[in-house]
Protein backbone atom coordinates (compact mmCIF):
# COMPACT_ATOMS: atom_id res chain seq x y z
CA UNK A 1 0.00 0.00 0.00
CA UNK A 2 3.05 2.12 0.82
CA UNK A 3 4.70 1.63 -2.37
CA UNK A 4 1.45 2.32 -4.03
CA UNK A 5 0.81 5.58 -2.36
CA UNK A 6 4.64 6.84 -3.37
CA UNK A 7 3.86 5.56 -6.77
CA UNK A 8 0.85 7.39 -7.21
CA UNK A 9 3.03 10.80 -5.78
CA UNK A 10 5.64 10.72 -8.15
CA UNK A 11 3.18 10.00 -11.18
CA UNK A 12 1.44 13.44 -10.08
CA UNK A 13 4.94 15.07 -9.86
CA UNK A 14 6.02 14.45 -12.94
CA UNK A 15 2.39 15.05 -14.59
CA UNK A 16 2.64 18.81 -12.95
CA UNK A 17 6.07 19.36 -14.15
CA UNK A 18 5.50 17.83 -17.44
CA UNK A 19 2.60 20.74 -17.18
CA UNK A 20 5.18 23.50 -16.36
CA UNK A 21 7.39 22.68 -19.10
CA UNK A 22 4.17 22.41 -21.56
CA UNK A 23 3.75 26.06 -20.93
CA UNK A 24 6.84 27.04 -21.16
CA UNK A 25 7.22 25.71 -24.34
CA UNK A 26 4.12 27.29 -25.43
CA UNK A 27 6.16 30.36 -24.66
CA UNK A 28 9.47 29.62 -26.39
CA UNK A 29 7.41 29.17 -29.37
CA UNK A 30 5.61 32.03 -29.34
CA UNK A 31 9.07 33.99 -29.01
CA UNK A 32 10.57 32.55 -32.16
CA UNK A 33 7.86 35.01 -33.90
CA UNK A 34 10.05 37.57 -32.89
CA UNK A 35 13.22 36.57 -32.18
CA UNK A 36 15.78 36.09 -35.29
CA UNK A 37 19.20 34.12 -34.84
CA UNK A 38 22.20 36.08 -35.09
CA UNK A 39 25.35 33.93 -34.54
CA UNK A 40 24.82 31.86 -31.11
CA UNK A 41 22.21 34.69 -29.28
CA UNK A 42 19.48 36.37 -31.31
CA UNK A 43 17.92 40.14 -32.00
CA UNK A 44 14.37 40.56 -30.66
CA UNK A 45 12.12 42.91 -32.94
CA UNK A 46 11.23 45.80 -30.81
CA UNK A 47 9.51 47.75 -33.53
CA UNK A 48 8.54 47.46 -37.31
CA UNK A 49 11.32 49.24 -39.79
CA UNK A 50 9.19 49.46 -43.43
CA UNK A 51 5.24 49.15 -43.31
CA UNK A 52 5.28 49.81 -47.03
CA UNK A 53 8.32 47.56 -47.83
CA UNK A 54 8.22 43.82 -49.44
CA UNK A 55 8.78 42.23 -47.33
CA UNK A 56 8.39 43.66 -44.26
CA UNK A 57 11.41 44.17 -41.70
CA UNK A 58 12.07 44.83 -38.21
CA UNK A 59 14.31 46.68 -35.81
CA UNK A 60 16.30 44.21 -34.29
CA UNK A 61 17.32 44.69 -30.51
CA UNK A 62 20.62 43.18 -29.69
CA UNK A 63 23.12 43.09 -26.89
CA UNK A 64 26.62 41.84 -27.56
CA UNK A 65 29.44 43.70 -25.12
CA UNK A 66 32.30 42.27 -26.67
CA UNK A 67 31.91 41.86 -30.57
CA UNK A 68 29.66 44.08 -33.14
CA UNK A 69 27.24 41.92 -34.70
CA UNK A 70 28.43 40.35 -38.21
CA UNK A 71 26.22 40.59 -41.35
CA UNK A 72 23.74 43.31 -40.05
CA UNK A 73 22.84 47.03 -41.23
CA UNK A 74 23.86 48.71 -37.65
CA UNK A 75 21.05 50.67 -36.94
CA UNK A 76 22.36 52.43 -33.77
CA UNK A 77 24.90 51.43 -31.67
CA UNK A 78 25.94 52.36 -28.16
CA UNK A 79 29.41 51.59 -27.01
CA UNK A 80 29.67 52.61 -23.30
CA UNK A 81 27.03 49.72 -22.66
CA UNK A 82 27.25 47.09 -26.24
CA UNK A 83 23.76 47.96 -27.42
CA UNK A 84 22.71 47.71 -30.87
CA UNK A 85 19.41 48.25 -32.95
CA UNK A 86 19.87 46.24 -36.29
CA UNK A 87 17.96 45.86 -39.67
CA UNK A 88 16.60 42.08 -39.60
CA UNK A 89 16.46 39.85 -42.15
CA UNK A 90 12.91 38.50 -41.77
CA UNK A 91 9.67 39.49 -41.07
CA UNK A 92 9.06 39.37 -37.57
CA UNK A 93 6.49 39.98 -34.90
CA UNK A 94 7.44 43.23 -32.54
CA UNK A 95 7.11 42.64 -28.57
CA UNK A 96 5.29 45.07 -26.65
CA UNK A 97 7.10 46.13 -23.54
CA UNK A 98 6.02 46.91 -20.46
CA UNK A 99 7.02 48.65 -16.55
CA UNK A 100 7.84 46.55 -14.00
CA UNK A 101 5.72 47.19 -10.76
CA UNK A 102 5.85 46.13 -6.92
CA UNK A 103 3.01 43.96 -7.55
CA UNK A 104 5.14 41.47 -9.73
CA UNK A 105 8.03 41.61 -7.69
CA UNK A 106 6.98 38.39 -6.37
CA UNK A 107 5.44 36.87 -9.56
CA UNK A 108 7.52 34.51 -10.91
CA UNK A 109 9.55 35.71 -14.16
CA UNK A 110 11.39 33.53 -16.84
CA UNK A 111 14.36 34.66 -19.50
CA UNK A 112 12.92 32.64 -22.11
CA UNK A 113 14.30 32.34 -26.04
CA UNK A 114 13.01 29.81 -28.99
CA UNK A 115 14.98 26.94 -26.99
CA UNK A 116 15.42 27.18 -23.61
CA UNK A 117 14.10 29.27 -20.47
CA UNK A 118 14.34 29.21 -16.96
CA UNK A 119 12.42 31.19 -14.37
CA UNK A 120 12.44 32.32 -11.08
CA UNK A 121 11.90 36.48 -9.02
CA UNK A 122 13.31 39.76 -9.59
CA UNK A 123 16.14 40.12 -7.28
CA UNK A 124 17.20 43.54 -8.24
CA UNK A 125 15.74 46.23 -10.39
CA UNK A 126 17.50 48.38 -12.77
CA UNK A 127 19.23 51.46 -10.84
CA UNK A 128 21.04 53.30 -13.68
CA UNK A 129 22.23 52.34 -17.72
CA UNK A 130 25.33 50.11 -16.28
CA UNK A 131 23.32 49.21 -12.94
CA UNK A 132 21.44 46.44 -14.36
CA UNK A 133 18.24 44.71 -12.94
CA UNK A 134 18.17 40.68 -12.27
CA UNK A 135 16.61 37.78 -11.44
CA UNK A 136 17.29 35.39 -8.63
CA UNK A 137 18.22 32.59 -11.77
CA UNK A 138 20.43 32.96 -14.43
CA UNK A 139 19.10 34.63 -18.00
CA UNK A 140 20.07 34.11 -21.09
CA UNK A 141 22.00 37.10 -23.37
CA UNK A 142 18.89 38.21 -25.11
CA UNK A 143 15.70 36.48 -24.05
CA UNK A 144 12.37 37.74 -23.22
CA UNK A 145 12.36 38.21 -19.36
CA UNK A 146 8.42 37.23 -19.67
CA UNK A 147 5.81 36.36 -16.21
CA UNK A 148 3.48 35.01 -19.13
CA UNK A 149 3.85 34.70 -22.91
CA UNK A 150 1.81 38.54 -23.00
CA UNK A 151 3.67 40.26 -20.36
CA UNK A 152 7.54 40.99 -21.40
CA UNK A 153 9.02 43.26 -18.65
CA UNK A 154 12.85 43.33 -20.22
CA UNK A 155 15.50 41.94 -22.08
CA UNK A 156 17.84 39.06 -20.48
CA UNK A 157 21.60 40.02 -21.63
CA UNK A 158 23.48 37.24 -19.66
CA UNK A 159 24.49 36.21 -16.49
CA UNK A 160 21.55 37.26 -13.83
CA UNK A 161 21.10 40.23 -15.55
CA UNK A 162 18.13 42.06 -17.85
CA UNK A 163 17.62 45.43 -19.29
CA UNK A 164 13.84 46.82 -18.30
CA UNK A 165 11.74 49.07 -20.63
CA UNK A 166 12.65 52.19 -19.11
CA UNK A 167 16.40 51.97 -19.99
CA UNK A 168 15.67 50.54 -23.29
CA UNK A 169 13.22 53.18 -23.90
CA UNK A 170 16.16 55.51 -23.12
CA UNK A 171 18.24 53.72 -25.72
CA UNK A 172 16.04 53.52 -28.13
CA UNK A 173 14.22 57.04 -28.48
CA UNK A 174 17.26 59.30 -27.45
CA UNK A 175 21.02 59.81 -28.57
CA UNK A 176 23.33 58.32 -26.99
CA UNK A 177 24.41 60.13 -24.21
CA UNK A 178 25.64 60.09 -20.57
CA UNK A 179 26.28 63.18 -18.43
CA UNK A 180 29.55 63.47 -16.94
CA UNK A 181 30.60 65.92 -13.79
CA UNK A 182 34.63 64.98 -14.12
CA UNK A 183 34.99 62.76 -11.51
CA UNK A 184 34.73 58.92 -11.20
CA UNK A 185 33.73 57.43 -7.49
CA UNK A 186 33.90 54.36 -5.45
CA UNK A 187 32.06 53.00 -2.54
CA UNK A 188 34.14 53.81 0.21
CA UNK A 189 34.69 51.53 3.30
CA UNK A 190 32.12 53.66 5.16
CA UNK A 191 29.60 53.26 2.63
CA UNK A 192 29.95 56.62 1.01
CA UNK A 193 30.39 57.90 -2.34
CA UNK A 194 34.22 58.98 -2.17
CA UNK A 195 35.59 60.55 -5.39
CA UNK A 196 38.82 58.20 -6.70
CA UNK A 197 39.39 60.00 -9.77
CA UNK A 198 39.28 63.19 -11.31
CA UNK A 199 39.31 64.35 -14.85
CA UNK A 200 42.07 66.80 -15.12
CA UNK A 201 41.63 68.84 -17.69
CA UNK A 202 38.09 68.93 -17.25
CA UNK A 203 36.88 72.58 -17.35
CA UNK A 204 36.69 74.04 -13.44
CA UNK A 205 36.65 71.09 -11.92
CA UNK A 206 35.83 72.02 -7.97
CA UNK A 207 36.33 68.29 -6.77
CA UNK A 208 39.03 67.07 -4.85
CA UNK A 209 39.99 63.72 -4.04
CA UNK A 210 38.66 61.87 -0.99
CA UNK A 211 35.64 64.38 -1.46
CA UNK A 212 32.24 62.92 0.04
CA UNK A 213 29.33 62.91 -2.79
CA UNK A 214 26.03 63.83 -0.49
CA UNK A 215 23.59 65.04 -3.25
CA UNK A 216 23.89 65.94 -7.26
CA UNK A 217 21.30 68.24 -8.44
CA UNK A 218 19.21 68.36 -5.38
CA UNK A 219 19.35 64.57 -4.64
CA UNK A 220 20.66 62.49 -2.31
CA UNK A 221 23.88 59.88 -3.59
CA UNK A 222 23.78 56.96 -1.01
CA UNK A 223 25.65 54.48 -3.27
CA UNK A 224 27.38 54.36 -6.67
CA UNK A 225 24.25 53.09 -8.52
CA UNK A 226 22.32 56.58 -7.40
CA UNK A 227 25.48 58.91 -8.37
CA UNK A 228 24.96 57.28 -12.15
CA UNK A 229 21.34 57.75 -12.38
CA UNK A 230 21.77 60.80 -11.59
CA UNK A 231 24.75 62.12 -13.29
CA UNK A 232 24.19 60.48 -16.62
CA UNK A 233 20.96 61.58 -17.18
CA UNK A 234 22.07 65.21 -16.34
CA UNK A 235 21.77 67.77 -19.61
CA UNK A 236 24.94 68.64 -21.32
CA UNK A 237 25.96 72.62 -20.61
CA UNK A 238 23.98 72.71 -17.38
CA UNK A 239 25.49 74.15 -14.34
CA UNK A 240 24.00 71.96 -10.98
CA UNK A 241 24.69 72.32 -7.49
CA UNK A 242 26.65 69.28 -5.51
CA UNK A 243 26.78 68.75 -1.83
CA UNK A 244 30.19 67.44 -0.20
CA UNK A 245 31.60 66.53 2.78
CA UNK A 246 35.73 67.99 2.57
CA UNK A 247 38.02 67.02 5.47
CA UNK A 248 34.91 66.26 7.78
CA UNK A 249 32.67 70.07 6.35
CA UNK A 250 29.68 70.48 4.40
CA UNK A 251 30.14 72.32 0.88
CA UNK A 252 28.17 73.31 -1.57
CA UNK A 253 29.65 73.85 -4.84
CA UNK A 254 28.66 73.90 -8.79
CA UNK A 255 29.88 72.46 -11.94
CA UNK A 256 28.97 73.07 -15.74
CA UNK A 257 28.04 69.21 -16.99
CA UNK A 258 30.11 68.33 -19.98
CA UNK A 259 29.28 64.98 -21.93
CA UNK A 260 30.83 61.75 -21.44
CA UNK A 261 33.77 60.34 -23.94
CA UNK A 262 35.14 57.07 -22.01
CA UNK A 263 34.70 54.57 -19.70
CA UNK A 264 32.43 52.13 -19.34
CA UNK A 265 32.59 49.38 -21.92
CA UNK A 266 35.32 51.78 -23.28
CA UNK A 267 38.62 53.38 -22.44
CA UNK A 268 39.26 55.87 -20.51
CA UNK A 269 40.39 59.15 -22.41
CA UNK A 270 40.53 62.20 -20.30
CA UNK A 271 43.32 63.22 -22.53
CA UNK A 272 41.43 64.35 -25.23
CA UNK A 273 40.49 67.33 -23.95
CA UNK A 274 44.18 68.71 -24.48
CA UNK A 275 44.57 66.77 -27.46
CA UNK A 276 47.30 64.38 -27.13
CA UNK A 277 47.76 60.55 -26.05
CA UNK A 278 49.76 58.63 -24.37
CA UNK A 279 51.53 55.66 -23.34
CA UNK A 280 51.91 54.24 -19.08
CA UNK A 281 55.58 55.91 -19.63
CA UNK A 282 54.22 58.97 -20.29
CA UNK A 283 55.53 59.27 -23.76
CA UNK A 284 53.51 61.47 -26.37
CA UNK A 285 52.29 59.11 -29.37
CA UNK A 286 49.89 61.57 -30.75
CA UNK A 287 49.40 65.45 -30.62
CA UNK A 288 46.09 66.88 -31.96
CA UNK A 289 46.51 69.45 -34.84
CA UNK A 290 43.53 71.60 -32.43
CA UNK A 291 46.22 71.23 -29.20
CA UNK A 292 46.30 74.12 -27.42
CA UNK A 293 47.48 76.21 -23.83
CA UNK A 294 50.98 74.76 -24.55
CA UNK A 295 49.97 71.52 -25.42
CA UNK A 296 50.50 72.24 -28.80
CA UNK A 297 54.41 72.58 -28.09
CA UNK A 298 54.81 68.42 -27.38
CA UNK A 299 55.92 66.35 -30.61
CA UNK A 300 55.47 62.18 -30.86
CA UNK A 301 58.24 61.22 -28.89
CA UNK A 302 58.24 63.34 -26.38
CA UNK A 303 58.83 61.53 -22.48
CA UNK A 304 57.39 63.54 -19.36
CA UNK A 305 59.70 62.93 -16.71
CA UNK A 306 58.53 65.82 -13.91
CA UNK A 307 55.41 68.05 -13.22
CA UNK A 308 55.68 70.97 -10.77
CA UNK A 309 58.87 69.21 -9.94
CA UNK A 310 57.29 65.95 -8.86
CA UNK A 311 58.74 62.47 -10.76
CA UNK A 312 55.42 61.00 -12.74
CA UNK A 313 54.07 57.70 -12.13
CA UNK A 314 54.18 54.98 -14.48
CA UNK A 315 50.82 53.33 -16.05
CA UNK A 316 47.76 55.66 -17.56
CA UNK A 317 45.43 55.66 -14.55
CA UNK A 318 48.47 56.68 -12.35
CA UNK A 319 49.48 59.47 -14.46
CA UNK A 320 45.70 60.73 -14.37
CA UNK A 321 45.30 59.94 -10.82
CA UNK A 322 48.44 61.92 -10.44
CA UNK A 323 47.22 65.23 -13.26
CA UNK A 324 44.43 65.31 -10.76
CA UNK A 325 46.67 66.80 -8.03
CA UNK A 326 46.94 69.73 -10.38
CA UNK A 327 43.20 70.66 -11.71
CA UNK A 328 42.40 74.38 -12.95
CA UNK A 329 46.71 74.90 -12.30
CA UNK A 330 49.49 76.20 -14.92
CA UNK A 331 51.77 73.10 -15.08
CA UNK A 332 55.65 72.85 -16.04
CA UNK A 333 55.99 69.87 -17.40
CA UNK A 334 59.83 68.80 -17.77
CA UNK A 335 60.58 67.02 -21.21
CA UNK A 336 62.85 64.70 -22.52
CA UNK A 337 63.19 64.96 -26.57
CA UNK A 338 65.94 63.49 -28.48
CA UNK A 339 68.36 63.40 -25.13
CA UNK A 340 67.67 67.04 -24.42
CA UNK A 341 65.62 67.71 -22.12
CA UNK A 342 63.57 71.37 -21.73
CA UNK A 343 60.26 72.28 -19.50
CA UNK A 344 57.32 73.60 -21.20
CA UNK A 345 54.21 75.65 -19.31
CA UNK A 346 50.99 73.83 -20.33
CA UNK A 347 47.39 74.36 -18.96
CA UNK A 348 47.14 78.18 -19.64
CA UNK A 349 43.17 78.55 -20.35
CA UNK A 350 43.50 81.54 -17.64
CA UNK A 351 46.64 82.83 -19.27
CA UNK A 352 45.90 86.36 -21.02
CA UNK A 353 45.42 85.32 -24.73
CA UNK A 354 48.58 87.43 -25.65
CA UNK A 355 50.43 85.28 -23.56
CA UNK A 356 52.32 82.75 -25.91
CA UNK A 357 53.44 79.32 -24.60
CA UNK A 358 56.84 79.18 -22.99
CA UNK A 359 59.80 76.97 -23.37
CA UNK A 360 62.57 76.90 -20.50
CA UNK A 361 65.72 74.96 -21.52
CA UNK A 362 67.32 72.88 -18.95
Amino acid sequence: MKHKILRIFFIFFFIEISTFAYDFTACQNKAALSMEKIGQSYGIAIQSLQKDSSPSKNILFFYSPKNPPKGYKILKHDPFVGMYLLESKTNLTPITLKQIDSKMLEDEIASITPTKSVSGKIKNQMQSPIDFASLNTPTFPNSLISTICEHIYGIGIGNNQFIDKKYLDRFINNPIYYGDIGIRVIQNQEDRVEVSLIDPFFENNPFKYGDIIMMVNGEAIPNVSQFNRVVFDLKEGSTIPVRIQRDGTIHNISVKVDKRHGGMLLKEDFLWRIGIEISDDFTITSVSPNAKNGFELLQVGDKVLKINQNNVPYGYNAIIRFLGDYTNMRQKWLISRKDFQFFIEVNQQKASNEEKPTIYFW
